[in-house]
């Protein structure tokens, strides 16, 4: 008997598995152009901008990853899931979809008072204002996009092909008019451009081919809306502290421009090999909402871990010819700091797959989102405590952030297994039913 932990009939939930594997193979390709992208442009900038000016922009994208996930706020796993079980029904996606495009103009005012109120406060924003307003112009263009219908109506393919031809039009700008340390700006400026195109395109695509648009504005809907991402921002705002922080904390006790630009560079690689398996957890979130294939996702566990444990230890060993490549011979001194973070990735890639695809899928995303909360806590604790004590290092940070990594697994294995339990009576991950 095969191992399926659902009602799905057989025929549909081979469909379904066949529908998962296309879209994993369009992410697939998304996220190649996606790592492409710094793997092309960060050497580069490295170069023409030089340390001082690239820190500003690495501190820059790094503070604009807390203000993403503010206006985001959950509605990318929210918004799949509710298009997900509205998906033959146009009418109730299009109001959906109004809904959460409002709630979003909200938070992103509320992210723009937020970000004039920090730059008073944080130097290196207050001292670059322009490259400040352009990144977060482009970030809020970015997080409108309603890719969480396309999502929910698993149609990645159109979600692939938008992102990687914008995109690959941002990198030919960036190096078509970006020559020195002076021209910073233009690269917001570029990626801005991009995520406008981006976001025309979607809305015209749904338009055209779903016949979603804009549904009747609702206060009391758009409330809702923003209850049930509640619990998905909460966590998306600890994974955010756990993957940013450090970098933010690093300007605040003032670290020099050289740990801070290849700390970035560590962590540009670590999103760059997070991004191989995003494909497969972006495809099985609407997918467990629909059919709970609790096998699949074992099947998963078991292929891939092994994977994202052999990259890290390449990345290890390989960390000073990755910096001497990604960024040039002044950075290398600091490639020790790319050696031990890839540590992280062996507890990653389960954290990816067991999280959303599981707790938050069934509906146990408050629980999720303690997890994480949890975890994230523990390392902005231990970093803080650390800053004032005067004992903060990049040492501190990375046993902080590997620290975390390693909690937070063990927390969502914990959850992961006792809501199957609860679902399915006492039988463990995989066995058959």
């Amino acid at each position: 008997m095969s191992a399926r932990h659902d009602s799905t009939p057989p025929s549909s939930l081979q469909a379904g598995r066949r529908t998962f594997l296309g879209n994993t193979a369009a992410l697939m390709i998304m996220q190649a152009v996606k790592f492409l992208f710094p793997l092309v442009t960060l050497p580069y900038l490295a170069r023409v901008l030089e340390p001082d000016a690239y820190a500003v922009r690495a501190y820059v994208v790094s503070y604009m990853v807390f203000i993403q996930t503010l206006i985001d706020f959950g509605f990318a796993q929210y918004g799949t899931k509710l298009i997900a079980e509205n998906a033959h029904d146009p009418q109730a996606m299009s109001s959906i979809s109004t809904d959460v495009f409002i709630a979003k103009l909200l938070l992103a005012l509320l992210g723009a008072a937020i970000t004039l109120a920090s730059a008073a406060f944080i130097p290196i924003l207050g001292d670059n204002l322009a490259f400040v307003a352009l990144s977060f112009g482009a970030i809020a263009a970015k997080s409108l996009l309603p890719d969480f219908v396309l999502q929910g109506l698993e149609n990645m393919k159109a979600i692939a092909v938008r992102f990687s031809i914008t995109q690959v039009i941002a990198v030919i700008l960036i190096f078509l008019f970006v020559k020195k340390p002076s021209q910073l700006n233009l690269i917001a400026a570029f990626e801005g451009m991009a995520s406008v195109v981006a976001l025309a395109w979607t809305v015209a695509y749904l338009k055209g081919n779903y016949r979603i648009g804009i549904g009747r504005i609702s206060v009391s809907k758009t409330r809702k809306i923003i209850a049930g991402s509640t619990p998905f921002f909460i966590s998306l705002a600890a994974s955010a502290l756990m993957s940013s922080t450090a970098t933010v904390l690093m300007g605040v006790f003032q670290t020099d421009a050289l740990v801070i630009s290849c700390w970035t560079i560590a962590t540009t690689v670590i999103q760059g090999v997070q991004a191989l398996w995003q494909p497969v957890t972006r495809s099985l979130f609407p997918h467990m909402v629909k059919r709970r294939d609790i096998s699949l996702v074992r099947k998963l566990l078991i292929v891939g871990t092994p994977i994202a444990i052999a990259i890290a230890a390449a990345c290890h060993f390989a960390a000073s010819w990755i910096v001497l490549v990604m960024g040039g011979e002044e950075y290398v001194a600091g490639s020790y700091i790319l050696s031990y973070a890839v540590l992280v990735l062996p507890f990653s890639y389960p954290i990816a797959v067991i999280g959303y695809p599981i707790t938050g899928a069934i509906g146990r995303a408050s629980e999720l989102s303690a997890c994480i909360g949890i975890a994230g806590g523990v390392q902005l604790v231990f970093l803080v405590a650390a800053g004032l004590a005067g004992a903060f290092s990049v040492e501190v940070a990375l046993i902080a952030r590997i620290g975390s990594e390693a909690l937070l697994l063990v927390l969502e294995a914990f959850v992961a297994r006792r809501t199957i339990k609860r679902i399915h009576g006492t039988q463990p991950i995989g066995e058959t039913s």
